[in-house]
């Protein structure tokens, strides 16, 4: 997965970095969707063209903690690589 500095995590504590299809990424988290752990995600401009929704991937926070998440949603500014996921599970 691609490497989030320490100096990028104290700024941003959003930002992730996520392995889709075996392409790292990284990106941020937009938005956290209350109750049944959705959550809206920015991958940065140099991630995959298209990731299909139903595909599953992991996200590891700023802190080390991974997890799997299924793309739920393209949402409509996906020029911008903007996503809704669902957690799935730890790991």
């Amino acid at each position: 997965m691609p490497e989030v500095t320490g100096t990028e995590q104290a700024a941003d504590p959003n930002r992730f970095s996520a392995e889709f299809g075996g392409s790292p990424l990284s990106g941020r988290i937009t938005a956290l969707e209350g109750n049944g752990g959705y959550m809206r995600v920015q991958f940065n401009a140099s991630g995959p063209a298209e990731i299909a929704v139903g595909e599953e991937g992991v996200l590891e926070l700023h802190d080390g903690a991974r997890f799997r998440v299924a793309v739920v949603e393209a949402l409509p500014d996906q020029e911008s690589g903007s996503y809704r996921v669902k957690l799935v599970g730890r790991g």
